[in-house]
């Protein structure tokens, strides 16, 4: 039997309160995600879902168990698994299609740069901002900035698309 994509094994997050007193996150947290599968983590505000994401993220790490990705231990981010937040983490300072290459550059570095170029415009393409390529992200709205961040994480052909709201300022029919 192949190895699972994602394994969670007997993961706690413990925070440290200000008080002095600690806040158990996460207790004992198991998990297996397999290539091809898609796994949804539904429950109330405040009861780890974002915390257990940034885990297998390698944004944070577990107080006690571990996160593996094909086998190996995940201790910090990386291109393999890309995150799209509720909130849009773009550069205010770049446009669209530079938002989007940035990335695809700095992690598609071997790939000869017409490929790079064709990825970044297949992705825009993808998410329908073709007529709004060259605009900043104060020009745009909540769900167009979202469309970005969502064109960036899949055109770095990640082997893990970790969303966490990701349609939150998006419209039904964008949603849809």
């Amino acid at each position: 039997m192949a190895k699972p994509l994602i394994e969670v094994e007997q993961i706690d997050k413990v925070f440290n309160l200000a008080g002095g007193g600690q806040y158990i996150a996460l207790k004992g947290i198991d998990l297996q995600i397999k290539k091809g599968e898609f796994v949804s983590l539904i429950g109330h505000s405040g009861c780890g879902k974002s915390t257990l994401l940034n885990m297998v993220a390698g944004l944070d790490l577990p107080s006690e168990g571990i996160v593996t990705i094909e086998g190996q231990r995940i201790t910090k981010p990386g291109p393999d698994r890309m995150v799209v937040f509720q909130n849009y983490s773009l550069l205010p300072w770049r446009t669209v299609r530079e938002n989007i290459a940035l990335a695809v550059d700095s992690v598609m570095k071997g790939l000869p740069l017409g490929e790079r170029k064709a990825i970044i415009e297949s992705h825009i393409d993808l998410v329908g901002l073709r007529h709004a390529v060259d605009k900043y992200p104060a020009q745009l709205s909540g769900g167009m900035k979202q469309r970005v961040a969502i064109a960036r994480a899949l055109a770095l052909r990640p082997k893990l698309l970790l969303l966490d709201e990701p349609f939150g300022a998006l419209d039904a029919l964008t949603r849809g």
